[in-house]
């Protein structure tokens, strides 16, 4: 008995050393090469690499009985593990002017939390009573909330445009590539609130939308679809003394799945607060 929890352990050690060694090495591929390069596994690439992952994910679980790795990813050790990678990368993202979620360790950090709530609620969803709904709501939310931002992140595109009084479609990429929009956005009206000395306190613009007229203010985006937002960012002055403003068009084509995930754990936490206290235990 004791020779067996003595094994355990030093296999879950084994397990921790692992995934340390791989943060290590996220560390030195982002000093050596830079950020991670995600604009290469745009679609279709990004669904193929998931769907292995999957896969691999599939025979890990499957092969658990004889496998270390798989029951370490099972084990307490990996959920707290996981537990801190997620607080470690809202505190060093949250502490960035600029957050960025492409560096090596935040990548591999988001695998390993990703791969352990797959395998926990694969082991978990059902048990001989029958589905557990508050379970799988609660864990498959989650992993798909996650999900959506890491295996989007490569279709996620970032457009700045000159919106003047007159109809455009014409944006530009970041690194200043031209795309053509399928609809056309023109300026109404634009307010700027100066302090004494001319510095701007405030600005916002009415835009023309889809022939839909509508507000922006800093930090108050139009959602024109569930994937798609135009933020206001800044204003301009032309030549000839003409102001205009400057809007960001943010496209996520995987927004609905993270907006899905989220319905779900809100879903799953309102069953856990219906069937109370006596029912709560650790399910993973």
């Amino acid at each position: 008995m004791k020779t067996q929890m003595t094994d355990k352990r030093f296999e879950r050690l084994k397990g921790v050393c692992m995934v340390g060694a791989a943060v290590a090495l996220s560390f030195l591929l982002e000093f050596c090469l830079g950020s991670f390069p995600v604009g290469i596994f745009r679609f279709p690439l990004n669904m193929l690499v998931l769907a292995l992952w999957m896969v691999l994910m599939t025979m890990m679980y499957r092969g658990r009985g004889h496998s270390v790795c798989a029951r370490f990813m099972l084990s307490r050790e990996a959920t707290w593990l996981a537990l801190g990678m997620m607080v470690a990368i809202g505190i060093t993202l949250g502490l960035q002017r600029e957050p960025s979620s492409t560096a090596w360790p935040v990548v591999v950090s988001f695998l390993f939390v990703q791969s352990h709530l797959l395998l926990v609620f694969v082991r978990g969803w059902r048990n001989g009573r029958g589905i557990r709904w508050r379970f799988c709501l609660t864990h498959a939310g989650l992993l798909l909330a996650l999900g959506a931002g890491f295996w989007g992140a490569p279709d996620r595109e970032q457009l700045r445009m000159p919106v003047h009084p007159y109809p455009s479609n014409e944006a530009f990429t970041m690194e200043g590539a031209p795309r053509i929009l399928p609809y056309t956005i023109e300026l109404a009206d634009f307010v700027i609130e100066e302090s004494e000395n001319g510095t701007p306190t405030h600005y916002e613009a009415q835009i023309g939308v889809d022939d839909k007229l509508v507000t922006l203010k800093v930090n108050h985006p139009y959602a024109r679809t569930i994937s798609e937002k135009i933020y206001l960012v800044s204003f301009s002055t032309t030549p000839q003394g003409e102001r205009y403003a400057i809007v960001e068009i943010v496209y996520e084509p995987w927004q609905w799945l993270s907006a899905a995930g989220i319905i779900m754990l809100i879903a799953g936490a309102m069953l856990l607060f219906v069937q109370g206290p006596r029912n709560l235990r650790i399910e993973n």
